[in-house]
């Protein structure tokens, strides 16, 4: 059975790939007998698949980054551990989040690490 973007999938005419367009995440996954197509695709850079992935290993002399026990990212261990550290940091925010429904105290919790992520996608994922 072959696999592949849908005919009808926003990315599905892209000819060039950047390096960082090794992963690909997608919302509709449909087939026949001989083939399973996705659609509703986006291409995300590593960091993001550490960030809102599965659970995160560092793997630290083989220089890798193990997303959900199959997905094999190569980055530093330095990195791979900030990213860690950060998502962790990110899943209590977002708890916060979830448990405050007023929004004058959601924009005052976090402010400052809420704009270092962001600035850390924006320069790597451009």
């Amino acid at each position: 059975v072959s696999s592949g973007l849908h005919g009808k999938s926003i990315n599905a005419s892209k000819k060039r790939f950047q390096s960082s367009d090794k992963w690909i995440v997608f919302h509709e996954k449909f087939g026949t007998t001989h083939r399973t197509s996705v659609a509703t695709t986006a291409f995300v850079h590593p960091f993001v698949l550490c960030l809102f992935g599965g659970s995160v290993v560092v793997k630290h002399t083989e220089r890798k980054v193990l997303v959900d026990g199959w997905m094999e990212l190569p980055m530093a261990a330095q990195v791979g551990v900030f990213l860690r550290e950060i998502r962790k940091q990110l899943e209590v925010l977002l708890q916060k989040v979830f448990e405050h429904s007023d929004k004058r105290q959601i924009e005052k919790m976090d402010h400052d690490m809420i704009e270092g992520i962001v600035s850390i996608l924006s320069s790597e994922c451009a």
